[in-house]
């Protein structure tokens, strides 16, 4: 039986804050998450915190593959705002002598013709946790944080929109059930 081993210490994330961390040595993407390849649906939980009705909710459907080889993992996935379709996709890669993951985001609704490159760990041997920035015209770059968080089976899918002062805001929660 292969040994793996857990590791507790002071880190720091993508952007070199400081983070406590359980991270799992040497745990690749394929890994980690090669048990969500296929089809999946569930609710969109878009969070609009300016607004009297934060939450906005919309049936949500994804396709998980394997790409280039076994090498990558792409998340492609679907949902609506006020009735107008729009999809997203993330394509996740890893060193896979460290836990270091690396992804291209983007999405119809928030990126607007744009790649978000992120970067971040698999944490807990399971999880994976990304960071990218996006620009804010006349503001310091905002980030956006993502957690992909596999379970027995579902699967969550969340982002943060984190202010340049370091405030994280959950923006999009879904919980992804195997179809």
């Amino acid at each position: 039986m292969p040994l793996r081993a857990n590791i507790f210490a002071l880190g720091t994330d993508a952007f070199g804050s400081p983070r406590a961390i359980r991270r799992a040595i040497k745990m690749s993407v394929d890994q980690c998450l090669a048990g969500l390849v296929g089809s999946w649906k569930g609710t969109n939980n878009l969070y609009l915190s300016w607004e009297a009705e934060p939450i906005r909710q919309s049936p949500s459907e994804a396709i998980v593959k394997m790409k280039v080889a076994g090498q990558f993992v792409e998340i492609a996935y679907t949902w609506s705002f006020e009735e107008k379709p729009q999809e997203g996709s993330i394509v996740i890669g890893c060193d896979n002598k460290s836990n270091a993951v690396q992804a291209v985001w983007t999405d119809s609704w928030h990126m607007s013709h744009k790649f978000m490159l992120c970067d971040g760990y698999i944490e807990d041997g399971n999880r994976i946790d990304l960071m990218g920035k996006y620009s804010v015209p006349d503001n310091a770059d905002w980030s956006w944080r993502t957690d992909i968080i596999p379970e027995a089976d579902t699967f969550r899918y969340r982002m943060y929109n984190i202010s340049p002062d370091g405030a994280e805001e959950l923006a999009v929660d879904t919980e992804f059930t195997r179809v």
